[in-house]
């Protein structure tokens, strides 16, 4: 019986067709740490010949300079701006924000497209887009409602 390292957990114990399977199927990735009786410490799954002999996939190694990890994707500057300006915009400074964070929602979602993963902000993204868009339909809509009522009662 085989036991396997997940989301920072002991699973198991599976079959060793089980664990093959599993490595196969990309629920783990080859890297994982497994340990069966009779070895003397966890290994990852790729030193261990008999996962690889049946069937598990072979690890790639990425060209140099290529597809190293680089740990979580940063979030975008633009992505938070947008956020703070969304809420700022219907708290406190009508209209002004408001549109600022439209401009930088909407720069900050094709950064955040554009950087492959390596860029992340997409929630604070479009909650700046939405509080931006709503804070301009709130004020704007103020805005027209007393152009409106002056007109009307002007002489």
């Amino acid at each position: 019986m085989w036991f396997y390292a997940k989301d920072g957990s002991k699973e198991g114990p599976v079959s060793l067709e089980e664990l093959q399977t599993i490595l196969r199927e990309n629920v783990v990735p080859l890297t994982t740490l497994v340990w069966t009786e009779g070895m003397d410490q966890w290994r990852p799954a790729h030193e261990v010949p008999e996962l690889g002999a049946g069937g598990a996939r072979q690890l790639i190694q990425p060209a140099p300079g290529v597809g190293h990890y680089a740990g979580p994707p940063q979030s975008s500057g633009l992505a938070i701006a947008s956020m703070v300006l969304g809420i700022v915009g219907i708290l406190a400074i009508p209209l002004v924000a408001s549109i600022a964070a439209v401009i930088c929602g909407h720069l900050a979602r094709s950064q955040i497209r554009r950087g492959e993963g390596r860029v992340g902000g997409e929630g604070m993204a479009l909650t700046g887009l939405i509080t931006g868009y709503l804070g301009i339909l709130i004020y704007g809509g103020l805005v027209a409602f007393f152009i409106i009522l002056i007109v009307s009662l002007s002489p």
